[in-house]
């Protein structure tokens, strides 16, 4: 049993070092993932079928190699160790780069280990596990929301001039797109350093008829999937640069937050499990 044990260890390892090889290949080769082809509603059709494939998978368990892998204890620690390099890798960056294919297959391997082990562990003969149910997929669907709803992440810029009035932005790509709604800088506040770079600085703009101000990481919430930066002003104080976030996947992330909320709390209810005393018994 030992001499098997190492055996499929060693394949396991093998089939890692072959798949961080090829990610670390099509990365230098192709760049980054293409994410963009995968928005709406591809990533819906795409995210149907890995569960359908998890699903299979799962099913046929018993005389699958792939699957026990994937539900073995190794498979666990890889993925607690590919999700803490991966916190680690773009974290260090100054702009993260969550695209690149060794974020996205980890990523990938760590939602189907997570689906896999919920589907094996969400109930026993005695019924449902409330706790252990609500953990995982609260964690399944906040991590699923962050990386099948990339695609639909929406970021674009616009200048606004003093007094005009703005109804388009652009992505990053340059490529223009109407707002659904006008923007207008109202005015400007900036405090200055001796040589000239702004130390504090605020808009006011009117945002579809209504009127705020902006401030540097304090982004205004038009909607609960929008968010609008202030970005940077001009040195004459004539404009600003502002920054459009929309994230509709967003209402997915807090759909998994609150589970694992619930299941923490479940669980902090509950209390330490004490196991019998047999010699009480």
């Amino acid at each position: 049993m030992g001499a098997m044990k190492y055996k499929a260890f060693v394949i396991e390892a093998i089939c890692v070092a072959a798949t961080v090889a090829t990610a670390l290949i099509l990365q230098y080769f192709v760049g980054n993932f293409p994410v963009e082809i995968f928005a709406f509603p591809l990533n819906i059709v795409t995210m149907a079928l890995w569960g359908v494939v998890v699903y299979l998978l799962y099913k046929n368990r018993e005389n699958s190699t792939v699957a026990k892998s994937l539900l073995s204890i190794h498979a666990t620690w890889l993925s607690l160790g590919s999700m803490a390099a991966t916190g680690i890798y773009l974290g260090l960056q100054r702009e993260p780069n969550a695209t690149s294919w060794l974020v996205v297959v980890g990523i990938l391997f760590t939602l189907t280990h997570l689906l896999l082990i919920t589907m094996r562990g969400w109930r026993t003969a005695q019924g449902i596990r409330w706790r252990f149910t609500l953990l995982h997929a609260g964690l399944i669907i906040a991590l699923g929301a962050g990386f099948w709803g990339a695609p639909d992440r929406v970021q674009l810029r616009t200048m606004l001039p003093t007094k005009s009035t703005i109804t388009h932005a652009y992505h990053l790509d340059g490529t223009m797109t109407n707002l659904g709604y006008a923007l207008q800088l109202r005015g400007l506040d900036a405090e200055y350093n001796e040589n000239g770079t702004p130390t504090h600085f605020e808009a006011a703009v009117n945002i579809d008829n209504e009127d705020v101000t902006l401030r540097v990481n304090h982004p205004y919430n038009r909607t609960f999937s929008e968010k609008i930066y202030l970005v940077s002003i001009g040195n004459d104080a004539s404009y600003c640069v502002v920054e459009i976030v929309r994230e509709p996947w967003q209402w997915a992330s807090l759909a998994g937050i609150i589970l694992l909320l619930a299941g923490a709390v479940m669980l902090f209810l509950r209390g330490p499990r004490h196991a019998a005393n047999p010699k009480t018994k």
